[in-house]
């Protein structure tokens, strides 16, 4: 479905393939230095051009005159008029801009009578459409100047190229209403039998593919893997759309469609194939992404979590580019010079870009330094939270308010980023800050025990234990405890500090002492210089 959306995109366009069909604007041949600014009122090109603009008008008496018609055609005029617009719209994908602008036609094709309109294909091999260059009729305006009409031995053709049109087997069983053109010079009948086809074309994809994949499948069932038989799953669809691209061209081309249709529906089936290979291409990096990322966690390589997704993403922006640039070749787009052209304005689109380049390569680095990975606790400036996804432009982070902060990779790389999912061992620090009236041996005791305690701990990291008197403060002497845990669970880490203050308390409280709080004393100077203390919290 994506892929007809996008291929309908693309026929809404006035692109060369499309403007065949008349639903753009027809590309302009490039001009030449040798033409007349203005195109001559005698010439092949006005000459074809007023034939034909008569003839959708419905004025074949008037188209008539631009046939050299023999004393045996003379009376059928109108008729052959009418057919030889059927035979150009059917036959030959006809471009009068192509044709000579000048009066005496195309000189350098060696051919002086005349001039080639095109060459069409019949039963009996190819056949040119000419032009000759015929004087008026005496007597009639302008007489003796010549004109352009389609040649006597073209006009003769006329009633043989036209009984070949339309599937002659089904114009004498068919009304004669289903044999008249309808929009884009497409046939009744062959409107009625692309809407029977259509149908019919998605039954068949859906069998064909069905009949692939049970054969493909009958393989992948012997192997011992089971990567296999997840691939021919992920590829049902694209298998589909493949199948109804290979089957719709020879169904289509059944139906003789005009030379201008035709074009534009081959290359509508061609792109359709394409873009099931691209939607394959897909599936597949989606496939790989999967498993990798599932043998990384079974493995422990937790890095490939975050590496994997990225070079993932990168190549299906890669995949989309060129898919895109197909789907352009196939619908008449020059894929070259849009390509050189996006050469010379590369400039141009990297200052315009320069935020989203610089946020590209950001990632890369990011992730070729394995700064962190997708799980991981990590702080960059005022922001900390655990890693959520790492993105082409932006990384998530999800904050302890459960917030998500999204930082561009390109900042990203250039800050300081402090990585906790990287500790192997997580540090523990406290003051105990003790009462002034703790008695030195009570606080050596209490200090031994501590560091006991510390020790004993299973979880304990025994190389750097620091129990020891840093300071006397305001109001407390201070004991700082300085260790680490070996774990790097934060809720294990949490448990942890969490038995060791509870068991300081115990030590603090079995020694006879007690923890200081912020207070100070003010000494009262009273009559006759007695001095009393104040105590003030």
């Amino acid at each position: 479905m994506i892929g007809l959306a996008v291929l309908a995109a693309f026929a809404l366009l006035p692109t060369p393939a499309v403007a065949q069909l008349g639903l753009g604007d027809a590309p302009k041949p490039a001009a030449d230095s040798a033409e007349p600014a203005v195109v001559s009122s005698a010439s092949p090109r006005a000459a074809v051009e007023e034939f034909l603009r008569l003839a959708d008008m419905g004025d074949f008496d008037a188209a008539a005159a631009y046939l050299a018609l023999s004393p045996t055609t003379s009376s059928r005029g109108p008729q052959l008029a009418r057919r030889l617009k059927v035979v150009l719209d059917q036959r030959l994908a006809l471009d009068a801009a192509t044709l000579s602008p000048l009066a005496a036609g195309d000189t350098t094709d060696g051919d002086a009578s005349g001039d080639i309109v095109g060459t069409i294909a019949t039963r009996s091999g190819d056949a040119a459409i000419r032009l000759v260059r015929t004087p008026r009729q005496t007597g009639a305006r302008n007489a003796g100047a010549a004109r352009w009409q389609f040649a006597a031995g073209t006009v003769q053709q006329v009633d043989a190229w036209y009984a070949e049109l339309g599937a002659p087997f089904l114009r004498d069983r068919l009304p004669a209403s289903m044999m008249r053109e309808g929009p884009f010079n497409v046939f009744y009948w062959q409107w009625v039998a692309l809407a029977i086809a259509l149908p019919l074309l998605i039954v068949v994809s859906w069998l064909l593919g069905a009949a692939l994949r049970a054969v493909l499948g009958r393989v992948a069932r012997r192997t011992v893997t089971d990567w296999d038989d997840l691939l021919l799953e992920s590829l049902r669809g694209p298998f589909r759309l493949w199948a109804g691209a290979i089957v719709a061209l020879p169904v289509l081309g059944l139906l003789q469609l005009n030379p201008r249709v035709d074009g534009f529906v081959a290359a509508l089936v061609r792109g359709l194939a394409l873009i099931a290979l691209f939607w394959a291409l897909l599936r597949i990096i989606g496939l790989v992404q999967q498993r990798l990322v599932q043998s990384a966690v079974a493995t422990g390589q937790s890095q490939a979590r975050t590496l994997v997704p990225l070079l993932s993403n990168i190549l299906r922006v890669t995949v989309a580019i060129v898919a895109l640039l197909v789907a352009l070749a196939q619908f008449g787009y020059p894929v070259t010079t849009l390509l050189a052209g996006l050469g010379i304005g590369g400039i141009a689109v990297a200052l315009a870009a320069q935020k989203t380049v610089e946020h590209l390569f950001g990632s890369v680095s990011l992730a070729a330094d394995r700064a962190f990975r997708v799980g991981d606790w990590v702080r960059v400036g005022t922001t900390e939270g655990e890693v959520e996804r790492i993105g082409l432009r932006s990384t998530s982070i999800r904050t302890v308010e459960r917030t998500v902060v999204r930082v561009p990779n390109g900042r990203l790389a250039d800050d300081r980023i402090e990585t906790f999912g990287e500790r192997d061992r997580m540090a523990f620090r406290t003051d105990l800050d003790l009462t002034y009236d703790t008695t030195p041996e009570q606080f050596e005791a209490i200090r031994n025990d501590v560091e006991a305690a510390l020790r004993a701990h299973p979880a304990i990291w025994p190389d750097r234990v620091r129990v020891y008197l840093t300071t006397f403060a305001e109001s407390a002497i201070r004991m700082n405890v300085t260790c680490w845990f070996q774990t790097t669970d934060i809720n294990e880490f949490v448990k942890y500090r969490h038995d060791m203050m509870l068991e300081f308390m115990r030590i603090v409280q079995r020694h006879g002492s007690g923890f200081a709080f912020p207070s100070r004393t003010v000494y009262h100077v009273g009559s006759g210089g007695s001095t009393s203390p104040v105590p003030v919290d």
